[in-house]
């Protein structure tokens, strides 16, 4: 079935097409094979089967900030040196433990918490399918015997609804999460009461208030009235009796689709199941990020009610941040950055004294890998925490937004000072051999986990690549503004390494080639993200060649979720489009569920080696598969706009509208039977 919206764009008027995503039900197996809704705070995923609707309720707020720690002065870069030349491990997980109170259960960590869900009875109707209408964000569940119960969330005020056809009886009730088993399992250790359920059948009112150990407390209150379902959830002691009609929210959601397609890229490709990534993907992004709403971190705002969040639900800054984030750039939608940025830059204080810690300077910024929405440091993972690499992406981040946007404001009011305190550390981690400089030891991510003998070495590929296109960002953003380049910028640029290489391509660090499948493609990432190669350099595009090869033939046994469409724009960049695509289409067959829930572990044999489960679902690879799309039709590589390179020539008619360019600009254009056809805005 296909629906059609007009927009006016650029002053012209397009039509846009989106095939409705479907489901087929019952969908029992797990809450993220739901259909999604959120207003970028609350997140909804309704899910079920038979006479029963689950709606299972998240917020992208909920924290147990207990736990975590601050960087002490024992966690500095000269000891951390010192343990890795002994082989002392069990030093180095010593000065990045944080210890758990008795019973705990676990480390003692920041995390995000299970709110609960709302399950619906309609006795005498069997749920049968659903859709969801990525142009509007309007949803339909249908049921056996004909009829449909539509769905639909408004951003605006913030409210979830449902309304049940006429004549349906039904029952509700609110289920919080501390009547699933993980409260004995887990919760009630921690030192977490049952929440207060205020469900009154009469009066078709319900709801649940949970008091939290160390932070606000959370609410869920809702309303039926007559055949129209209305929900809201809040922080505080004081809960929401305002419930607007159902047509009211459904004209706010088509109102802000209508909105945020039209501001941003849309694509026609000839493949369906690549058109739908497209647009389900920019769906899901423009939910769990509207600018009005918190930070996204793994998951979004889509919690499981019966388990806590894998990974706590964290910031994950050494790639997971950056691809939930990544269609903002090409797709134009440059508002919905704002909430991670503010977050970020509300930080400096605690980032400063970090790098105070870690390297000795007063005026750097130290972002560790994996922290809460406090910046607080997730701890056990050393590797990680000193990984600067993430610091200096978040910069990158920064200076994309103001390159698309020419937001000059922003790069005055704080990007430019965090990219400034980025490099400070670099260069303080430096030191200087026979007049080059070198980064004596970092990681590339996740290779050797947190294995001091193969965890880290001296001038990671990865860390200089970072570095680099930190240096090139500087250098830029000084000219935006009017000021001379800091000398210290050029001379890194100068006798800083670009990456280290041997005979079998580009290495992870000095003496480490690549020689296992692994899945943080970090080695490479002076191709992409990080653009620091010059490809028409005879030389470098010989390393790129061979470590091409490298890579391939150690293969995807390793691979996750997410890294699946990081190697599909990989393929593009390099000219490969018919394994861009390929890789695209093992994304959804290995990674996704029945649901088109994006999962970080294997949902099915044959393409990795690593467990296959459900249960982990991660935004990262669902947002990534969007932004790909677009890098298939539009990339730039050392400057250079590049158009279709990651586009098969079997593809005879293929186009896209107002894709955004780092210039500022916008474009539009197609590529039919071969020709080229291009218009900037």
């Amino acid at each position: 079935m296909k629906i059609e919206l007009t927009v006016a764009v650029l002053g012209l008027v397009s039509l846009a097409q989106a095939e409705l995503v479907t489901w087929e039900f019952p969908r029992t197996g797990n809450c993220h094979e739901g259909i999604p809704f959120s207003d970028g705070k609350t997140g909804v995923l309704v899910w079920g089967g038979g006479d029963t609707v689950n709606l299972t309720l998240g917020r992208g707020d909920l924290w147990d900030h207990r736990g975590g720690y601050a960087w002490t002065a024992e966690q500095n870069y000269t000891n951390v040196i010192a343990a890795v030349r002994t082989r002392d491990n069990a030093k180095l997980n010593a000065l990045f433990a944080n210890e758990a109170p008795e019973n705990w259960g676990g480390r003692y960590n920041p995390y995000m918490l299970p709110l609960g869900r709302i399950v619906l009875k309609v006795p005498g109707r069997t749920l049968k399918s659903g859709t969801l209408d990525p142009m509007t964000g309007l949803g339909k569940i249908l049921f056996s015997e004909g009829d449909s119960m539509e769905l639909a969330m408004s951003t605006v005020r913030g409210v979830f609804a449902f309304r049940v056809p006429e004549g349906v009886a039904y029952e509700l009730r609110s289920v919080p999460s501390t009547d699933a088993p993980v409260y004995e399992k887990t919760l009630k250790a921690r030192g977490f009461e049952r929440a207060s359920v205020f469900d009154a059948e009469v009066l078709g009112t319900g709801g649940f208030r949970w008091r939290l150990p160390a932070d606000a407390a959370v609410w869920v209150s809702w309303r039926m009235d007559g055949r129209v379902f209305a929900l809201r959830t809040g922080r505080g002691e004081k809960t929401s009796d305002e419930y607007p009609s159902f047509d009211s929210v459904a004209a706010d959601a088509v109102a802000y689709w209508t909105r945020f397609w039209a501001e941003g890229a849309r694509v026609r490709v000839p493949d369906e199941l690549l058109q739908r990534q497209f647009e389900y993907g920019m769906y899901r992004f423009g939910a769990m990020t509207d600018p009005d709403g918190v930070a996204a971190g793994l998951q979004g705002p889509w919690l499981e009610d019966d388990q806590l969040v894998p990974w706590c639900g964290d910031y994950h800054f050494n790639i997971n941040v950056q691809e939930c984030y990544s269609p903002a750039y090409r797709g134009g939608h440059f508002r919905h950055l704002m909430p991670l940025f503010r977050m970020v830059l509300g930080w400096r204080e605690r980032l400063r004294d970090n790098a105070r810690k870690f390297v000795g300077i007063a005026d750097g910024y130290t972002l560790p890998h994996s922290v809460d929405d406090r910046g607080v440091c997730i701890g056990g993972f050393w590797t990680g925490t000193i990984d600067h690499a993430s610091t200096a992406w978040v910069a990158d981040m920064m200076f994309r937004y103001v390159r698309y946007s020419r937001d000059i404001s922003f790069l005055k009011d704080g990007a430019y000072d965090f990219m400034k305190g980025a490099m400070n550390v670099y260069r303080a981690m430096m030191e200087e051999r026979d007049g080059r400089l070198s980064i004596p030891l970092a990681p590339s991510p996740e290779w050797g986990a947190s294995d001091v003998r193969k965890a880290v070495g001296r001038n990671s590929s990865f860390q200089l690549a970072a570095a680099h296109r930190l240096v090139k960002d500087l250098i830029a953003a000084a000219e935006f503004l009017g000021e001379a380049p800091d000398p210290m910028w050029t001379d890194v640029a100068t006798r800083l390494p670009k990456y280290t290489a041997d005979e079998t391509g580009l290495c992870l660090f000095e003496g480490q080639r690549f020689v296992e499948s692994h899945r943080h493609h970090s080695h490479l990432a002076a191709l992409f993200p990080f653009d620091t190669l010059d490809l028409s350099d005879r030389e470098i595009r010989g390393v790129v060649d061979r470590s091409y090869r490298t890579w391939v033939a150690r293969g995807t046994g390793q691979w996750t979720g997410w890294c699946v469409p990081w190697a599909a724009i990989l393929n593009a960049h390099l000219d490969m489009p018919e394994r861009a695509v390929a890789l695209l289409h093992d994304w959804d067959t290995y990674f996704c569920d029945e649901g088109h829930g994006s999962h970080h572990n294997a949902v099915r044999s044959g393409f990795t080696t690593r467990d296959c489960g459900r249960g982990v679902m991660q935004m990262d690879g669902q947002c990534g598969a969007a932004s790909a799309v677009m890098e298939f039709l539009v990339h730039e590589t050392n400057g250079k706009v590049e158009f279709f390179k990651g586009c098969p020539a079997v593809w005879k008619e293929v186009s896209f509208e107002n894709i955004a360019l780092s210039d500022g600009r916008r474009v539009s254009g197609s590529r039919i039977d071969g020709k080229v056809t291009l218009r900037y805005e």
